[in-house]
């Protein structure tokens, strides 16, 4: 049965996306494409195949006119953060062979271990998840153990080795780009220690960038208010451009050097509703339903819409069970929303991805036909679509590839 979750009743969701996207002042070369003849029975129609991607993680398709596509590579690694892990290029639509024509589009630089990405505006976020444990390394060669990044309290000699962020460049962080401009280069980036473990990200029009992940929290025993035990809780958190309050210094404690700011007006916290969420994944935003994230609910095997101009404001909530299978979701990691509001579900342990409208209504499997080579997804992480929801790009770095598909008239 269908689960579906409305704040108001009689709510009629309107969603319109704004006409300027990531980079849209940059004209792209011309595509020739040609005609490809498909029934008209609106299903999706498999038509490529790019392959030799191993390495890929996540795509981003911008909306309005000049709309482009950004695809994410991440080739893992042990390396320091002088060593890049990964990088971001620009796609064409119809062509696997980057865009690398001088004027068009600088790869990021300085991308340490890059997982997710977002646009808004002009500008392009990269979350780049650092390594914890080069982070909080502690070289001491007299702590009981050795050098190691683990957490450490001597209770027989008094000594304490606190589990604290010791190299700054080494953990996770946002990057902020600007497409054609600055020469690849950061134009501003932040941290927050009080995230542990970073998985998402989105950005909207107003500025703000929104990461998802496990927070470290200080619980407050209920009994006695002096006993406090660090645990860890799912969070979004959004983040605003400048210092927390105008005119005063130094900044935030927690994230130092940055020219951003924690907004505490909004966040989401762990819970199981429609306007919570456990462990995160990919996220994205739309100008839809007065402003809202569009959230891959790992914990919960759910994906939900949830208001960002108020907190604990939730609208739409699928599962999976609204499919004529009535199979649930396992572990959805990717989302996606097209112009017209259509929601995409990337849900990777079923090996599939969904398609639904404004609420929530379930419309269609998008992957029903497979690969050029007849091969079903093997490990979908990502969905990029199309403003019009025309094409649909499915990340599968199961097999490298991005498997693309056109809805048939």
């Amino acid at each position: 049965m269908r689960r579906l979750a409305v704040i108001f009743a009689g709510l009629w969701v309107v969603v319109a996306f704004v006409a300027a996207g990531c980079g849209t002042k940059f004209n792209l070369p011309t595509e020739n494409r040609a005609p490809v003849p498909v029934p008209t029975n609106g299903s999706y129609a498999m038509l490529q195949t790019w392959k030799g991607l191993p390495n890929v993680k996540d795509v981003v398709i911008t909306h309005g006119a000049g709309a482009q596509m950004f695809v994410l590579s991440n080739w893992g690694g042990t390396t320091g953060p002088a060593t890049p892990r990964g990088d971001v290029q620009l796609y064409p639509f119809a062509n696997p062979a980057p865009i690398n024509a001088p004027g068009y589009f600088t790869p990021p630089r300085g991308l340490f271990n890059p997982i997710a990405i977002a646009c808004a505006q002009k500008d392009l976020f990269v979350l780049d998840a650092g390594d914890s444990c080069m982070a909080k390394y502690d070289s001491n060669p007299l702590r009981p153990g050795g050098p190691t990044c683990e957490a450490f309290a001597g209770r027989d000699t008094g000594l304490q080795y606190m589990d604290i962020v010791r190299d700054y460049s080494s953990t996770w962080r946002v990057r902020q780009y600007r497409p054609g401009t600055h020469g690849g280069d950061t134009i501003s980036t932040f941290t927050d220690t009080t995230f542990a473990v970073v998985n998402g990200i989105a950005a909207d029009d107003g500025g703000n960038v929104y990461v998802a992940g496990w927070a470290t929290v200080l619980d407050t025993s209920a009994y006695d208010q002096r006993i406090r035990t660090r645990t860890f809780q799912s969070r979004i958190i959004r983040y605003t451009p400048g210092p927390r309050y105008p005119g005063i210094n130094p900044p935030d404690l927690y994230m130092p050097g940055a020219n951003w700011h924690r907004d505490t007006t909004w966040r989401c916290i762990n819970g199981t509703g429609v306007s919570y969420v456990s462990d995160p994944a990919k996220m994205t935003w739309t100008s839809g339903y007065g402003g809202a994230l569009f959230v891959a609910d790992r914990g919960n095997n759910a994906a939900k819409v949830i208001a960002t101009f108020a907190p604990q404001v939730g609208f739409v909530k699928v599962d999976g069970s609204e499919t004529p299978t009535g199979t649930s979701f396992h572990s959805p990691e990717g989302v996606a929303v097209d112009d017209q509001g259509y929601l995409y579900v990337v849900d990777r342990l079923n090996q599939r991805v969904l398609r639904y409208d404004p609420s929530g209504n379930y419309i269609q499997q998008v992957n029903v036909e497979n690969n050029s080579d007849g091969q079903q997804l093997l490990d979908p992480i990502a969905v990029g679509v199309g403003g019009d929801s025309l094409w649909v790009y499915i990340v599968d770095r199961g097999r490298g590839q991005v498997v693309r598909y056109q809805r048939r008239h």
